[in-house]
């Protein structure tokens, strides 16, 4: 069991009372002497810049000893602090400067130099209730609290007293609240004027008027920054909610044009439909007739004509069902022959060869397919090359020649006047 040399009481240890720098710069360790009396230093290979207060720390070691508003004493090792953080400073307001501080009295020695006035502004800064005292080694400081808690008055054996020294502490005092506590409109209680001191507390009153105009420099920019920020933010939701309300107009507009066109596709569906069952019945029909013209007595040649009529039909819905629309009888020859030229041709090209012969532009034919104009092109590209077409002469050129020649082969054809009385009653049956 560990003891203190002056006090005899019992010195406890704790795993729970370290706090570690998030750098790891350093540690801030604790131990309690006795019952009340708490004993702090840093532990670092060499002088810190202390960053966090280690205000959950003294409160942890306060519960752990149940000393929570009850009398609690420090004496802290300040070897390795050379200085404190903004921050830091804050974190010590905010823990000691309270109606009933955790601590009665705190005792700092080992105090380097470059540390001491900024010690000495700790000390000047907090209420009279929490003593603030200075000691050179560890043993002075143990008494110094020993007398404390005893009741005696340790200050009454220093030199602190003298108008020097309480000015000086009124001097730190001030300079504490008002960079430490942003408290730019507390009164600064100089001497007189022609006090030796008087030019420190001057200095300071014109820096106090400084850091309130910057103050209020800073808050008008902040304002005019905000109000600026709202008519920006006040635009942009003017926006957005414009681009909602077109959004919600186009999808309706959409909605109605997809209601449309569901509706006429429904439609030509139906057609389609009808004219395909119409076209399946009227096929047997032909054959028959084929069949019973075939066993008519009649001249051979009225019957030649009119089974040829009756094969050009049949031909017609062949290609009516390659091409899915109906087709005239001059688009159905156009298409027997181009078969007849091209057996490699599939139900698509020899659509888009008919579309191309009835001089469809590659955009209205690429709306027929629901592809670019730049696919479409591809698509004739493949297709002059699946017909074996020489490079000079174009897909068009080359089907229009076709439809011509077509024509040209019609015209020699001659059928009687009967012939055509026939066809019609054909197609009226």
């Amino acid at each position: 069991m560990e003891r203190c040399m002056v006090s005899g009481e019992e010195i406890v240890s704790n795993h729970r009372w370290i706090f570690r720098n998030p750098k790891k710069l350093y540690a801030t360790c604790i131990r309690r002497i006795g019952r009340n009396i708490l004993y702090a230093w840093v532990d670092s290979a060499k002088p810190v810049v202390l960053e966090t207060f280690e205000g959950d720390l003294v409160k942890k070691v306060l519960e752990d000893s149940n000393l929570e508003n009850k009398p609690a004493y420090l004496i802290w090792n300040l070897k390795h602090v050379k200085e404190i953080t903004y921050a830091y400073k804050q974190g010590i307001v905010d823990f000691l400067y309270n109606p009933s501080p955790p601590l009665t009295c705190v005792v700092f020695y080992n105090t380097t130099q470059e540390f001491r006035n900024t010690a000495e502004i700790i000390q000047a800064i907090l209420p009279s209730c929490l003593k603030v005292l200075f000691a050179e080694n560890y043993n002075q400081a143990m008494r110094i609290i020993l007398d404390v808690i005893g009741g005696r008055d340790p200050s009454s054996n220093t030199n602190d007293s003298g108008e020097y020294e309480e000015l000086k502490k009124t001097f730190l005092a001030t300079t504490a609240r008002i960079g430490w506590l942003n408290m730019l409109n507390s009164s600064i209680p100089a001497p007189h004027s022609r006090h030796d001191l008087y030019p420190f507390f001057s200095a300071l009153s014109f820096l106090q008027k400084d850091l309130i105009e910057r103050t209020e420099r800073y808050k008008k920019k902040k304002l005019q920054l905000e109000s600026g920020q709202r008519e920006k933010a006040d635009m942009i939701n003017s926006m957005i909610s414009t681009i909602e309300s077109d959004k919600k107009r186009l999808l309706s507009e959409f909605k109605k044009e997809k209601s449309a066109l569901e509706e006429t596709l429904s439609l030509r569906r139906n057609q389609y439909r009808a004219i395909e069952t119409m076209l399946k019945s009227r096929k047997p029909e032909l054959w028959k007739i084929m069949h019973n013209v075939a066993n008519l007595a009649i001249d051979d040649r009225h019957k030649i004509q009119i089974l040829d009529i009756c094969e050009k039909l049949i031909e017609s819905e062949k290609n009516q069902k390659k091409t899915n629309f109906p087709l005239t009888s001059t688009d159905s020859e156009f298409l027997s022959l181009l078969h007849k030229k091209h057996p490699n041709l599939n139900n698509r090209d020899i659509k888009v060869c008919l579309l191309i012969k009835l001089n469809y532009t590659t955009t209205e034919i690429a709306s027929c397919y629901a592809i670019s104009k730049r696919g479409m092109e591809s698509l004739r590209y493949r297709l002059h090359k699946k017909m074996g077409l020489p490079k000079n002469l174009s897909l068009k050129n080359y089907l229009t020649a076709l439809a011509e020649k077509l024509g040209n082969l019609l015209q020699l054809k001659t059928e009687p006047i009967h012939s055509i009385a026939v066809f019609s009653e054909l197609r009226k049956k």
